[in-house]
């Protein structure tokens, strides 16, 4: 910082240094531009959080739907649907499909359980994919 206030400390020695208030001033300053930063840095965290989320619900529900390709090569009659199935670290997956035994139509929900229930409610519902699934023969 510039030398700026100069004061007269004996008749050959000049003392140099900041006042009292413009400490204050500047320490002021300081945190009235720090705030707005900080408030941003939560908002970056609380939204990376969130995407990650998504984006590995969106995986779970894409793994499941591709488990569901797989069986219908061999069991296509059988019940796909199933509530609440627990995919690991956290994350809940529904399945909902109709009983067509030509072309199945096939809903994956999957979200991350928020409130620890063990149900995946609505509004913990992060993806959703459908597809139709036909009967090979």
């Amino acid at each position: 910082m510039p030398e700026r206030r100069l004061k007269l400390y004996s008749r050959t020695f000049w003392r140099t240094g900041m006042t009292f208030t413009e400490v204050l001033i500047s320490t002021l300053i300081l945190s009235l531009a720090m705030v707005p930063v900080l408030q941003a840095m939560s908002r970056v965290h609380f939204f990376t959080a969130r995407t990650e989320k998504v984006s590995r619900s969106l995986i779970l529900a894409q793994n499941q739907l591709e488990e569901l390709r797989a069986r219908a090569a061999s069991d296509f009659l059988s019940s796909w649907s199933c509530s609440s199935q627990a995919l690991g670290g956290g994350y809940l997956g529904t399945v909902s499909a109709d009983t067509d035994p030509l072309l199945r139509t096939v809903s994956v929900s999957v979200g991350y359980d928020e409130n620890r229930n063990g149900v995946l409610d609505e509004s913990e519902i992060l993806a959703v994919l459908r597809s139709r699934i036909a009967r090979l023969q």
